[in-house]
């Protein structure tokens, strides 16, 4: 929720605030042909002429975009010439006879006049438009700079508290995965004092018969018989009874 707000704030402050450069000179030159048409109402140029030229110069230097205010600036000594000249020959030949050439050698010198004569309201009002131009640049980049120092303490703030929460992640997670050495230490007397209670109250049990042990092949071995004691033949022979001797009717009736 936070990347698209960040984003769109970044966004609207890097874009240029103000009017664009092609508005500021179409502004200055709606207001010298208003001083014109005043002018010829007038059969003269004068304040009203004036006025206009001045009052549309500072409105464009408050509030034309800052990548634009030298060029407006720069614009305005030319946009005056040309539209005086333009304003006083208008006038002339509105007050001219009829048939008179448009472009004599009078109405040409009559037509440059008022720009010798209102030269010094020119360049006062070109320098008025250059200060407040000099002045709005200074603040933006005062407060661009006021603003980037503060994007980044944000952004060091917001490393600074990330890795605060990893550390206590990560500890949190070796504490419960490992067992300090005070928590090992009671563990091992507790089992001890368990085992010592479990040996006063229940008898010892004995121990089991031993299995008997096996051959290589997995049968039990055999029982080893005891040999009776060998006897000497002799007494073997003088032990047995006497046989009787054979006769022939034996095998006769036998």
């Amino acid at each position: 929720m936070s990347t698209p707000t960040h984003r769109s704030r970044s966004r609207q402050a890097t874009r240029p605030a103000g009017l664009p450069t092609w508005s500021g000179i179409a502004i200055v030159l709606a207001a010298l042909v208003t001083g014109l048409l005043l002018s010829i109402n007038a059969q003269a140029v004068g304040t009203p002429f004036l006025i206009c030229f001045g009052v549309a110069a500072i409105v464009v230097a408050l509030f034309t975009e800052a990548r634009g205010l030298f060029l407006v600036v720069a614009s305005l000594p030319l946009v005056f010439a040309v539209m005086t000249v333009g304003s006083s020959w208008a006038v002339s030949r509105s007050l001219a006879a009829e048939g008179s050439a448009a472009f004599s050698t009078t109405t040409i010198l009559t037509a440059l006049f008022p720009l010798a004569q209102f030269f010094p309201v020119m360049f006062g009002v070109t320098a008025a438009a250059g200060v407040i131009a000099v002045g709005r640049i200074w603040l933006l980049r005062r407060s661009g700079r006021a603003r980037d120092a503060a994007a980044i303490e944000h952004r060091r703030r917001t490393a600074e508290a990330d890795r605060v929460n990893r550390d206590t992640a990560s500890r949190a997670r070796r504490r419960t995965n490992q067992v300090t050495v005070d928590e090992l230490l009671a563990r091992n007397r507790a089992q001890a004092t368990a085992r010592e209670r479990e040996g006063t109250a229940t008898p010892r049990r004995t121990e089991p018969p031993r299995p008997i042990p096996r051959s290589e092949g997995g049968r039990p071995p055999r029982e080893r018989r005891e040999m009776p004691p060998q006897r000497d033949p002799r007494e073997a022979r003088a032990a047995q009874p006497p046989r009787r001797r054979r006769r022939l009717d034996d095998d006769l009736y036998s």
